[in-house]
């Protein structure tokens, strides 16, 4: 297994390089069929943060991402954090994937998705208190099939608030996404026919 450091905007000692990849290869004990890791060290230069050293840890699967997230003061207690949290998602991953194996459902008798269908907005008139809002980065990756329940897995392993998929039954884009009750809903795309 590949573990790969970066570092953006900072540096990083290289100390603290063999601490996180000793503890990372320490935290695979949990789920040793990882393709892959990612630690990427980044830091804000901003004073008003008060945690500005972040960690981010991201492995690769056979068609999942785990990913956590770490942020303190210095390096050292983001890739503590960071790590902790990645061993819950590998320890959570790895018990989800035993439950399917051996037939049982973790979520009970529904996941939490729910299915509503959504009007869809008018726009609206450009107003003169600013400039309009521009798009600053795109994102391009690959959307397999999959059913609603393994996206609503897939975004509790990334930590995001909501996952882009291709429905596996339907063929159409959706969308999971974490409500603020804490459960999730689901935007399910409609083909058209023309």
């Amino acid at each position: 297994m590949d573990i790969i450091v970066k570092a953006k905007n900072c540096e990083v000692p290289a100390r603290i390089k063999e601490d996180v990849l000793a503890k990372v290869e320490h935290a695979t004990r949990f789920f040793d069929r990882l393709t892959g890791v990612e630690v990427v060290f980044s830091e804000e230069h901003n004073p008003r943060i008060a945690e500005p050293a972040v960690v981010e840890v991201t492995a690769r699967t056979k068609g999942h991402h785990i990913r956590a997230e770490g942020a303190a003061a210095d390096h050292r207690a983001a890739v503590d954090a960071a790590v902790t949290r990645f061993e819950r998602q590998l320890a959570k991953y790895k018990a989800r994937q035993v439950d399917r194996v051996r037939g049982r459902d973790r979520s009970g008798p529904a996941v939490g998705v729910t299915a509503g269908h959504a009007e869809p907005l008018a726009p609206e008139a450009p107003t003169d208190n600013g400039p309009a809002a521009q798009i600053v980065r795109t994102k391009r990756f690959t959307l397999r099939p999959m059913h609603p329940e393994e996206a609503a897995l897939q975004l509790e392993l990334l930590g995001h608030e909501f996952f882009l998929f291709t429905h596996a039954a339907t063929g159409a884009s959706s969308v999971v996404y974490r409500r603020r009750d804490g459960q999730m809903g689901m935007i399910e795309g409609v083909v058209q026919e023309e």
